[in-house]
């Protein structure tokens, strides 16, 4: 919808849209290197929707994703690339208590993050559907420790190539 925007920045105007019955939000603000704030996004309900795949891939400015942090993304199956190439995104604590059960593709889901330093927030995700795993965390040089991912269920993933390298 907004791809390739680079110069938009202000995204405040969207704050009361009903997005209630897409299901597809796919490259919607991809490459839109200007946006910094998506608070504007808090209130959306995006229950509905199966396809986050790339939605803020190459947000090279977006810092702070709080505001995603009571999304329902349950019926959410493709979650690929969706913050991939976000280099300035530092904190992903808001995504802790995401849903993510029926998510089969994580694959390129935050390549490229290169400030990204703690991933705790995500021990307790239920990925066991997932299927792709591919380069989850590709190229993620700043993290610390992978360690509180240990007990992720990956028994379905077919592809975990690169998967933090």
């Amino acid at each position: 919808m907004f791809s390739k925007c680079s110069s938009l920045s202000d995204i405040k105007s969207l704050e009361n849209w009903n997005v209630s019955k897409g299901n597809n939000f796919s490259f919607m603000f991809s490459e839109c290197s200007s946006i910094s704030d998506i608070k504007s996004l808090q209130k959306w309900n995006v229950s509905n929707c199966n396809n986050f795949s790339f939605m803020f891939s190459k947000c090279s400015s977006l810092k702070d994703i709080k505001s995603l942090e009571k999304w329902n993304v349950s019926k959410g199956n493709n979650f690929s690339y969706m913050f991939s190439f976000c280099f300035s995104l530092k904190d992903i604590k808001s995504l802790e208590k995401w849903n993510v059960s029926n998510g089969n593709d994580f694959s390129n889901m935050f390549s490229f993050c290169t400030s990204l330093k703690d991933i705790k927030s995500l021990e307790k995700w239920n990925v066991s559907n997932g299927k792709n795993f591919k380069s989850m965390f590709y190229r993620c040089q700043s993290l610390k420790n992978t360690k509180t991912l240990e007990k992720w269920n990956l028994s379905k993933g077919n592809n975990i190539l690169s998967m933090f390298v």
